[in-house]
């Protein structure tokens, strides 16, 4: 679907005007409701206007996370009198696929005063060194949340992968 949507946003920009990215976009976006039509009755066309979705919910998301975690390191290093617990936190990741789990990780250690040590297929846990780990259960949350999203982007259906 991704490529078929490509093609005819190429095709619209082409007839548009030209393959200038800004007509490139603008036609990909204006094929998406068509997509999103076709998705009534074709579950493929669905599955991929839910992708779509989920993925410019997720990315802005994340790249929020990532900022606001660059922030949270900058007043650490900056402030002389702010105390750290860093430690090696366990966190229960729900999914099994290494494919994704190591997304998880990848996305964990992109984030700063984060770092995915190692992971433990028997328990299903997931190592990762914080830089403050004075709340466990915020660690842990926040991990969940990178993993709820990712699931909805990733199978925005809900079937297990």
């Amino acid at each position: 679907m991704l490529y078929l949507h490509l093609l005819l946003a190429c095709v619209v920009a082409a007839l548009w005007a030209s393959l200038e990215p800004v007509y490139w976009m603008l036609a990909f976006a204006a094929l998406y409701p068509l997509f999103r039509l076709v998705g009534l009755v074709n579950r493929a066309s669905r599955l991929y206007a839910l992708r779509v979705e989920a993925g410019l919910m997720f990315v802005p998301w994340f790249t929020w996370q990532v900022f606001s975690a660059s922030v949270d390191v900058a007043k650490i290093v900056l402030s002389p009198r702010c105390r750290v617990e860093p430690a090696v936190v366990s966190v229960s990741i729900q999914t099994r696929d290494k494919r994704l789990i190591t997304l998880i990780g990848c996305l964990l250690t992109l984030t700063p005063g984060t770092l995915a040590l190692d992971f433990s297929a028997r328990s299903g846990q997931m190592f990762v060194h914080v830089l403050d780990a004075r709340s466990e259960e915020a660690i842990s949350a926040a991990v969940a949340e990178i993993e709820r999203r990712l699931m909805r982007w990733v199978d925005p259906l809900g079937g297990r992968l």
